[in-house]
């Protein structure tokens, strides 16, 4: 079986973890917490880390595996690796000092390691140097998925992946059982159940980095407009909802905690209340997807219904939007 040549831009918790449960999946015998051994006939082992970026002047320079095992969001240890992380780019508005190189450079850099998909992993709110990634990925000839809230697969750039034959999947990650997809669960069950959902809330503490980025008051009100919009998606009636990023709390590190009420009406309007906390960690959450998508991308057939696909599967906010229920089952008939 072919090898995946996988570049990693962002090696935040995420992006660690995402390092780290290539290599761990690669190697191991337990395959505890593996969602999906074989997507679109590939294993994790197929799976080539080839090119890592990130603007963090204490990553940057340093090897992928030494990244990975400085990340907060430690779970397993990496293997030493010939990877170096390089310098990214920034073409918007960030504090603080930046690792960076132009944009050129980048693209040569990129286009050296020879990546079958590109995952950008960078902070919400860096929507023009996503969209400078995609173009480098583009000119790479590799496959773009993008995991931030900017409007990529959305946007004139699909044409011209579908072009190259090349699938654009994003935008903004829809991890394995994190506030989002349990709520959209949640909602389904209760519909499938017959009973009446009237109103819902989900409120996010976090303390990661993306979550501090989130508290943005743009980033914030882009991202509870995707959430929000997504979980509706999963009633065939309307209901009061609100979905959203509320806190930043630094010790929280990587954890997160989703806090849900849900109020509806079962037989003879009798009320149903359901108050929820969930505690996850975001790059564990993330990890599962990641390592689908990325093997999806190299799946052979219509270019166009493969990224449908993992966009409706894998992201809150695909072009074509679906169920979380018929999304996942697409998704197995396609890949699996």
């Amino acid at each position: 079986m072919a090898e995946i040549r996988v570049a990693v831009i962002g090696i935040g918790n995420v992006g660690a973890t995402f390092v780290q449960g290539v290599d761990y999946y690669s190697n191991a015998k337990n395959t505890v917490g593996l969602w999906h051994q074989k997507v679109a006939g590939f294993r994790p082992s197929n799976i080539k880390l080839v090119s890592a970026f990130d603007i963090n002047p204490s990553k940057a320079g340093k090897s992928l595996a030494q990244v990975a095992a400085e990340s907060p969001a430690k779970y397993h240890q990496v293997k030493d690796s010939k990877v170096t992380v390089s310098p990214g780019i920034v073409l918007d508005s960030y504090d603080g000092k930046a690792s960076t190189t132009s944009a050129a450079d980048f693209t040569r850099t990129l286009e050296d390691s020879e990546p079958d998909v590109v995952l950008n992993l960078i902070s919400s709110g860096m929507d023009k140097t996503s969209v400078e990634y995609a173009r480098a990925a583009l000119k790479a000839g590799a496959a773009f998925v993008n995991a931030t809230p900017a409007k990529i697969a959305n946007s004139a750039l699909a044409a011209k992946f579908a072009q190259m034959r090349l699938v654009l999947a994003g935008d903004d990650l829809l991890s394995q059982l994190g506030g989002t997809a349990f709520h959209k669960g949640i909602i389904d069950f209760m519909v499938e159940r017959g009973v009446h959902v009237s109103k819902s809330y989900q409120l996010d503490v976090g303390g990661s980095e993306e979550t501090k980025k989130t508290m943005d008051e743009r980033i914030k009100m882009l991202k509870r407009g995707m959430k929000t919009s997504s979980i509706g998606l999963e009633a065939p009636y309307r209901f009061e909802s609100v979905a959203g990023t509320t806190e930043y709390t630094d010790f929280l590190g990587d954890s997160r905690n989703s806090y849900y009420w849900m109020s509806s009406d079962g037989f003879l309007g009798a009320k149903i209340i359901m108050d929820l906390t969930l505690r996850t960690s975001d790059g564990a959450n993330a990890g599962n997807v990641l390592l689908d998508v990325a093997r999806a991308t190299k799946a052979k057939g219509n270019v166009k219904k493969v990224a449908e696909s993992i966009n409706a599967y894998g992201f809150k906010n695909p072009p074509k939007k679906a169920k979380i229920r018929q999304a996942y089952a697409g998704f197995v008939d396609m890949f699996c």
